[in-house]
């Protein structure tokens, strides 16, 4: 049982970034990516308590069962019926505010405005949602999102950097008098 473990945590360290990028470029709604990403470690440990040999190749091992679990996931019903959404209902709830500049006007207008650009974003393509998660949520360099999702740059980039600035320029009439 705890060789089970150590090989887990070996195979966890070095598949779940890689995993992770696999399952953000194949969903089919970013609220889902953790909820699948947990189901894959889950299959892969109990894969490890039951099998009868070693494993060859890890990374290939765990990227099947990733595949699988996407697939067994997003069944035909469930993509008929997928609905595209960006922001969580806890979403707001991730400001660190300083104790000493802390006002609830301040707050209250943050919140606002997270709430208002993930709703933009929620209307964008699925691409263009998962570039943002992938980007901001993820902290990916541009080159590893292009090649997570099977893009050029120069797409991704527009992409992003589109719809950042209608997002300046929808904010930057709502400032003016």
């Amino acid at each position: 049982m705890e060789n089970d473990k150590q090989l887990f945590d070996k195979i966890y360290e070095n598949t779940k970034e890689s995993v992770y990028r696999y399952i953000t470029a194949k969903c089919f709604d970013i609220n889902d990516i953790d909820d699948i990403y947990q189901n894959v470690y889950l299959t892969v440990y109990n894969a490890l308590t039951r099998r009868d040999a070693p494993i060859v190749n890890e990374e290939a091992f765990v990227m099947l069962i990733a595949k699988r679990q996407l697939a067994k996931y997003y069944g035909l019903v469930k993509r008929i019926k997928s609905r595209i959404t960006f922001s969580s209902p806890d979403s707001g709830d991730r400001f660190e505010e300083n104790a000493d500049s802390f006002s609830v006007e301040d707050s209250i207008i943050d919140r606002s405005v997270v709430e208002n650009i993930s709703k933009i974003i929620s209307e964008k393509p699925l691409i263009t949602q998962k570039i943002f998660f992938m980007y901001y949520y993820r902290d990916m360099p541009l080159g590893e999102i292009a090649d997570a999702l099977g893009i050029t740059q120069p797409t991704l980039k527009r992409h992003l950097y589109g719809t950042l600035a209608e997002l300046r320029r929808l904010y930057s009439k709502e400032e003016k008098p």
